[in-house]
C-alpha cells in the first residue's frame, strides 16, 4: 500500500526550485511578499483526486472531447476514460454485492487519490531532461522524435492544468461548471493531449527561441508559468493567435512562436526593460501566486502591475 498524496502539486517542484535560494521562495501572494520552501506553494490538497463520474458525464466527455479529438487520438482517450473511471464503478459493483473489504478500500483510495498524480509524475519525469538542456541552451532535443513528443506534451500539460479551471469557471453557469469540476482531469487529460499532438503537428512551421537574461532583472515565474504573449490578461476567452513565454530559471526563458509571428526577439539577450516587461506579463496571468529569486523584482511587480493591466481593459 502506497502512502497517500495529500498536497499534489500543479507547478512541479523540480521548477520552482531554480528560483529558490536556501531552499526558500519569494512568494508574492495577495498583495503580500515572503518566502516560504518549494513545498508549499503550486499545491492543493487532493488536487488530482478521481471523482465519481455519472453517465451524464461520460457521455459529455465522450460527445464534446473526445469524439471532436484526431481520429488517432480517440482510442488512447477512450483508454483513459476506462483507466479514470474503473475504481468508482469496481466499488459500485463490490457494494451491490456486499464484497467491499477493507483491504480493497485501500486499494480504492489510492487509486482515487495517487493515481492521476503519478501520471502527472510519469509526464513530468520525462519532461525534466528537456528542461534542464533548455537551461543550458540545448534545444538538440528537437531533433529526436520521442523527446519532441515528450516536450509539446508536457507543455501543453502545464498550460491547461491551471488555465482551465479558472476560463471554465467565468464562462459556464453553475450547473455546467459542477459537471466540469467532476470531469475536469480527464478534460484536461484529454485536451493535452490535442494540445501537444497540435503543437507538434506545426512544430516545422513554428520557432522556438531560448533568451538569455545576464541583467540585473531576473525573470520571474507563478502559478501559471506559461503564458499567452497574445492574450490579453484581463480576459479569459482565449485569442487565435498564441505565442507561449516560459521562463526556465531567473537567467533563461523559452518562446515557442507561432507561424509567421511578429514577436520574435529582435535579440535573444534581453535587456533589464524587456526582462522586466516579460515578469509584469507572468503576473498579470497568475492564478494567485507569483515567484521569484529575490524579493526586489517581486515588489516592482507588485508595484506597476495595475498600470500594466488597466492598459489591456477595454475602454
Amino acid at each position: 500500500m502506497s502512502e497517500l498524496i495529500k498536497l499534489q502539486h500543479y507547478v512541479p517542484r523540480f521548477y520552482l526550485k531554480a528560483w529558490a535560494k536556501s531552499q526558500k521562495l519569494c512568494v508574492l501572494q495577495e498583495g503580500k511578499i515572503y518566502q516560504t520552501g518549494v513545498r508549499n506553494v503550486a499545491a492543493q490538497n487532493y488536487f488530482y483526486r478521481l471523482n465519481e463520474l455519472t453517465t451524464e458525464d461520460i457521455d459529455f466527455v465522450r460527445t464534446e472531447f473526445i469524439e471532436k479529438s484526431h481520429e488517432k487520438l480517440r482510442a488512447g482517450h477512450e483508454y483513459l476514460l476506462h483507466a479514470f473511471t474503473l475504481p468508482h464503478q469496481a466499488k459500485r459493483r463490490l457494494e451491490l454485492a456486499g464484497r467491499v473489504t477493507p483491504e480493497f478500500e485501500q486499494f480504492f483510495n489510492e487509486m482515487t487519490i495517487n493515481a492521476n498524480e503519478k501520471y502527472h509524475g510519469s509526464i513530468e519525469r520525462q519532461f525534466k531532461p528537456l528542461l534542464d538542456a533548455m537551461i543550458r541552451g540545448d534545444l538538440g532535443f528537437l531533433d529526436n522524435t520521442d523527446q519532441t513528443v515528450a516536450f509539446y506534451h508536457g507543455l501543453a500539460v502545464q498550460v491547461l492544468r491551471t488555465n482551465s479551471p479558472k476560463r471554465a469557471k467565468a464562462n459556464l453557469r453553475p450547473d455546467q461548471y459542477e459537471l466540469y469540476q467532476r470531469t475536469a482531469g480527464l478534460i484536461m487529460q484529454i485536451l493535452a493531449v490535442n494540445m501537444g499532438l497540435k503543437l507538434w503537428l506545426e512544430r516545422s512551421e513554428s520557432d522556438i527561441v531560448l533568451l538569455q537574461n545576464d541583467s540585473e532583472i531576473p525573470f520571474i515565474t507563478a502559478d501559471q508559468p506559461i503564458i499567452n504573449l497574445a492574450a490579453n490578461p484581463t480576459e479569459l476567452n482565449p485569442p487565435d493567435d498564441w505565442d507561449l513565454y516560459y521562463p526556465l530559471c531567473p537567467k533563461r526563458a523559452m518562446i515557442l512562436l507561432m507561424p509567421n509571428s511578429k514577436r520574435l526577439p529582435v535579440s535573444l539577450s534581453v535587456t533589464a526593460g524587456e526582462a522586466h516587461m516579460y515578469n509584469l506579463g507572468i503576473a498579470a496571468h497568475a492564478n494567485s501566486q507569483i515567484f521569484a529569486s529575490e524579493e526586489g523584482e517581486l515588489a516592482a511587480v507588485k508595484a506597476e502591475l495595475p498600470a500594466y493591466l488597466s492598459c489591456f481593459q477595454k475602454k
